[in-house]
Formats: structure tokens, sequence, C-alpha cells
């Protein structure tokens, strides 16, 4: 395991793990409803990630930034106290490693992600790359869109089809604030 000076281990992340994919055409929800070619449009953005520590194990495939992180593609914003990002290695088809591709991010602790006109707030935050899923956990996990607000222990986003779950944990609440543009209940 390595512990390194973050500017060389941001420039290593991107080139060596992360590509252009890290957020790309999975920028947390957004992006399931944008045409082909805003995503591959998105998918040509930087990452750029800043943390005060970065935690490097190639034989482990993972990366964790420490400490008031923030990671930012396109209008994409993470921020957390930690994120860690899980990638493997794809074989070039003769045994050999061609390349590395991300799987899941984790990110932990005061965990906020920007993205459009939405917040999304958890103490975690796990993505799921090849599902294209993002589930938000803990007490208070909510997402917001202008005055519209979800809310409940774990709330779960199906991005390939624009469906989400809420569940409300132990207090088995869920709550949600919706403002209707014309007509309503009453």
């Amino acid at each position: 395991m390595k512990i390194c000076n973050c500017k060389t281990a941001i420039v290593w992340l991107l080139l060596t793990c992360l590509g252009p994919g890290l957020m790309a055409s999975d920028r947390c929800i957004a992006a399931a409803e944008q045409p082909a070619s805003e995503k591959a449009e998105t998918q040509a953005k930087p990452i750029h990630i800043t943390s005060q520590r970065l935690i490097s194990d190639q034989s482990g495939n993972v990366a964790e930034f420490i400490g008031n992180v923030q990671a930012i593609q396109g209008d994409t914003t993470i921020q957390a106290d930690s994120l860690k990002i899980f990638f493997s290695k794809k074989s070039d088809g003769e045994g050999a490693s061609a390349a590395q591709s991300l799987d899941r991010l984790v990110a932990t602790g005061n965990v906020e992600i920007k993205f459009d006109n939405r917040l999304a707030v958890a103490r975690q935050a796990v993505y799921i790359t090849a599902q294209r899923v993002l589930t938000l956990h803990g007490p208070g996990a909510r997402v917001t869109s202008g005055e519209n607000t979800i809310a409940g222990e774990t709330i779960t986003f199906y991005r390939e089809d624009g469906r989400f779950t809420v569940e409300g944990g132990t207090n088995g609440r869920v709550s949600a604030v919706i403002l209707p543009e014309e007509s309503g209940l009453e």
C-alpha cells in the first residue's frame, strides 16, 4: 500500500485507473436523461479530485481519497469525508492486462452530490457502474430538486430506466414533498 502526494496521485489515478469514466456517462442520475451526444461529450471532460490524502493499493485495485474530498466533472460535484474507488483490470484477450475499469465508488461521511438542479445528501453513497445504480444510505438520506424532496434511510436510483425506491429504515417512514406545477390534491 502506498501513501502518495495528492498531486502525483491524482495524475496516476486519472491516467491508470479511471480514465474518462469516473462519472462520465455515469453522472449520478442525470445522464440517464441525456441524449447520446451529450453523454459522449460528458465522457470527454476531465475529472478533478482533491483531498488531504490519497492511499493507493494497486494490488488491491483500490484508491481512497481521505479528508475534505471533492470530485468534479462538468456540472457534477461529489463532496465527502472519504471517496474510495474500486477498479478491476481488464484483459486484452491474451491474458495480459490491457486497462483498468471502474467497478464502484463509495463516498462516506457528510456526502453531498450536486448535479443539474439536484442535491443528494447521505452518510454514504455507493455507485455501481455496471448496473448504473446509485444508493444513498443513512438516516436523513434525501434528494432535493427545487422545492421537491424525497427522504428515507435508503434511496436507490436505477439510472437505466429512471426508477427509484425509498426505504424508511428503523422508523419505517419515507417522506416526500412534491410541489405540483398546476394541479394538486385540492
